[in-house]
């Protein structure tokens, strides 16, 4: 997959994921309280688009054969991968307003896991049918010949 492809694509799989993530939790605070919905700035569905494009800069470094981080095992370099994206995310909320007391940060971190999952999955599954169309467009390649 080429890099603006698995830019692209992270970008608007974590970018949905948050707003999914963030409506959830004001429909849960709003059932449980019966606080008042939550008023968005006009600025907020634009941060979250901003920390999805950050985030999947962040993945290319992860991915990328020619990073100083090639000589880590990839363990370690998904370990550090998901610490500095948990960095960038809370580091986003906090200044976008997403949340501005360390309670807030928890559902922020529980929706952040689970788009984390949900976009390396993803990411694979993507991989996997890029590498599927490759090979059967090589072997329609053979075949003629």
């Amino acid at each position: 997959m080429n890099r603006c492809k698995l830019i692209f694509n992270q970008t608007l799989m974590i970018s949905t994921a948050i707003l999914f993530g963030l409506g959830i939790e004001e429909l849960i605070e709003y059932l449980s309280s019966g606080d008042e919905w939550m008023n968005w700035q006009w600025y907020i569905p634009l941060s979250v688009i901003f920390t999805g494009f950050l985030c999947a800069l962040a993945s290319l470094v992860l991915v990328d054969e020619d990073s100083s981080l090639k000589k880590i095992n990839m363990k370690m370099r998904i370990f550090i991968h998901f610490i500095a994206l948990f960095a960038v995310v809370s580091g986003c909320g906090f200044i976008f307003n997403w949340y501005s007391k360390i309670r807030q940060l928890i559902p922020i971190a529980i929706i952040y896991v689970i788009t984390y999952g949900f976009v390396w999955a993803s990411t694979i599954w993507i991989f996997k049918e890029d590498e599927k169309k490759i090979n059967e467009a090589i072997k329609d390649i053979q075949d003629k010949e």
